[in-house]
Parts: C-alpha cells; structure tokens; sequence
C-alpha cells in the first residue's frame, strides 16, 4: 500500500503541473501576409480541451511517457490530431511544438537581449512621441494609439524586407512568449467597401474577447453616422465608442492629411531607428526558431519594450492597453478610422 500511496500522490502532483500554466491563452497571431506559416491545425486547442491539456504539458517540457499516466485512454488520439494538424511533431521520440515558442529560460534571455540592446541604442523616446503628440493636441489619448497601430504596427514588410534583401515580406505565423511582456499589444485592421482603414489596437491585459468585436462596417458606419446594429449598440456604449446620446466617439482622419504625413514620416524614422538590431540568422541559432519567424517575435519584443521606456520616461503619455490605465475599458483611445480621400 505504500507503493500505491506514492502513485497515487505522483499522479495528482502530474495533473496539477498539467494544469497551473495556461501557456496556450498567450497565442499571438501575426497574419495577413501571402506566406503562411501558421499550423492548419493552430485552433485544433481552442475547441478541445484535452488537447489544451496536451500542448500546455508539452510546452511545460512533459515527456511523452508522463504524458500517458495523464491521459492513458485518448493521449494517442490526440496527439496524432495535433501531428495531423501540424501544431506538433516527434522528433526522435520527444513531443516539438512547431511554431516559436519562447518560455523560461529562453524567454528570460530575449528579454534581456532586446532590453540591453535598446539601453545602448538610446533611441531618443522624444523623437517618436513628440510630433503626434503635436499633431494631436486635441486628442492626447489617442498619441499611443498612433504611434503603436499607424506607425510601428505598420512597418513589418519594409522592416522585413530591409532586413533580408527581399521583396516578399514576412510569413504569417502563431507564435507563444510567456510571461507575456506587460507592453503586449496587437493591431485588428480593416478596409472598409471604399478603401478607408480601420485600426483597433488591444492587448490581453484589457481585452481578450476578440469573437464579439463587431463587424469592420458596424464600426465604418458608427463612425460616419449611419445606422448600426441594435445587437453592436450595446458594445459600442460598453466599451466608449458611443455615449449615451448616440454620438459616436471614434477618430478619424484623412488618407493624405497633415496626420498622415506625420505617420509616414515616423515610418520612416522607426525603421531607420530599429534596422540592424541584430544578427537574425545568430539569433535563429541560439533559440533554434527559423530566421523569418525569429525576426517576427523579437520585433515585436522591440516594439514592446519601447512603450516600456516609453512609460517610465516619458509619463504624460497615456497608454491605454494596460487595464490600470484603463479600468473602464475605454477603447475610445484605441481606435481610429484613416478615411479614404473624398471624391478619390
């Protein structure tokens, strides 16, 4: 009986280590892109919960073999889905997941990386916050937003292709950094039916129910005054983007204007600020990721870690992806509609 005992309290111990990170809610998409690197199987854990089970283990650093006392009866089923799907691979007998994947120690070492590198860089913080907080005067909440979904976030492709002497730009790709840095933030854009661009920035820190946002020409329309959905009403006053008297709280601008410019001139400026960074391809080595998609993750770390300066020196900037700024969720601040030109 004691031998049964100690079985017994490994077994629990396994399906506690199985269960207390939920690496898979940290699931980072960059999309959009004609290469496609994402895993056809990548949502196979989103609608199966031993299969979430799974993959957290895996990426926990669980063997196969501690894997079947866990889940004896339908450990092989699954696994061959998500081999199947491609979101695994055994190599050699051990269980890989196949897209980057940055835990641990290896998160811990890229985070330091990018932060030493931007310490030595000085990047003059000024440079990029200071025109649009001009150009924006009226609309100070609105400076990360900008600088965030209409300058960095649109810098992939000349970024990438300056980088790797390409013209084909970067692939899409899942990717998973945990812990997440704090400044972890994306971009959902759009077109409207005339060509006018929708950007929405988020973050998991303040919103993660990305299935209930609305359709892009709910939001077109809101924003223009027409009509909308009785069913997106709800969410618009939740959320900040419509008052109480039906008027609509969302930026827009001009394809062409003065803030437009401003926006492609910081462009440029980003992109001569962060080229050179790094060796991707002695990267790729040390973290054993392929180069494209290596580039991908610690470009965004960059991004990140400069709103993190950001914060701390330059203080009057209000940035509204971490809920402690932004207690009531108001997304008023994160959304923008860059309108077509009249009469184009």
């Amino acid at each position: 009986m004691k031998h049964l005992s100690v079985l017994i309290i490994f077994l629990c111990l396994s399906r506690i280590a199985f269960t207390q990170t939920d690496y898979w809610a940290n699931l980072v998409y960059f999309s959009g892109c004609p290469i496609n690197h994402i895993p056809k199987g990548i949502t196979i854990p989103d609608n199966d919960k031993q299969s979430k089970l799974i993959l957290n283990a895996i990426l926990a650093g669980t063997s196969e073999e501690q894997l079947k006392l866990q889940f004896s009866d339908s450990l092989e089923i699954e696994l061959n889905k998500l081999i199947e799907g491609n979101v695994i691979k055994r190599n050699n007998n051990h269980l890989e997941i196949t897209f980057p994947v940055l835990i641990g120690e290896s998160r811990n070492k890229m985070r330091d990386l990018v932060h030493k590198r931007l310490l030595n860089l000085n990047i003059s913080m000024d440079s990029l916050v200071k025109p649009l907080e001009i150009a924006l005067k009226d609309h100070p909440k609105l400076v990360f937003h900008f600088l965030w979904s209409r300058v960095m976030d649109d810098c992939w492709w000349n970024w990438y292709n300056s980088e790797f002497n390409t013209e084909q730009g970067p692939p899409s790709i899942a990717f998973i950094v945990f812990p997440p840095h704090p400044f972890q933030c994306g971009t959902n854009s759009d077109y409207s039916s005339d060509n006018s661009q929708f950007a929405f920035s988020w973050s998991y820190n303040l919103f993660d129910e990305f299935f209930t946002l609305p359709s892009t020409n709910s939001f077109y329309n809101l924003a223009v005054n027409k009509p909308i959905p009785e069913k997106d009403r709800s969410f618009f006053i939740r959320y900040g983007l419509l008052d109480t008297n039906n008027v609509a709280k969302i930026f827009c601008y001009f394809e062409d204007s003065a803030l437009d410019s401003i926006c492609n001139l910081l462009k440029s400026k980003y992109l001569r600020m962060v080229k050179g960074m790094f060796d991707y391809q002695k990267l790729s080595n040390e973290f054993h990721i392929p180069v494209d998609e290596l580039f991908l993750v610690v470009s965004h770390e960059i991004a990140y870690e400069i709103f993190n300066m950001i914060n701390i020196k330059k203080t009057s900037v209000y940035i509204p992806i971490i809920k402690e700024n932004n207690p009531t969720l108001d997304f008023s601040a994160l959304v923008s509609w860059k309108l077509s030109k009249p009469n184009k």
